[in-house]
């Protein structure tokens, strides 16, 4: 098995589309907008969209992820698989 470690982050990875999918169903399942979840975060309209939509590059870190899960009244590891989620070497 092979990791890497990359400071170059310029594409979502597997793992951002899982956490950005997880977010766009809980907010859904609430009837939470993306500008009231913005105004219950401090976050922005435009960063919410931008990790919810998958050909924009935002991605939730872990202090965003622990404030959206206090928000949706879930636990942040709701945001996390139950397995790791590897990127192809090629990708």
């Amino acid at each position: 098995m092979k990791f890497f470690f990359s400071f170059e982050i310029k594409r979502k990875r597997k793992i951002d589309f899982y956490t950005s999918d997880i977010l766009k169903k809980k907010r859904y399942e609430l009837k939470i907008t993306q500008q009231t979840l913005a105004d219950m975060t401090g976050l922005s309209k435009s960063f919410i969209n931008s990790v919810e939509n998958k050909n924009h590059n935002g991605r939730l870190n872990c202090f965003q992820i622990n404030l959206i899960s206090e928000c949706l009244k879930c636990s942040p590891k709701d945001f996390m698989p139950d397995m790791a989620i590897l990127e192809e070497e090629n990708s």
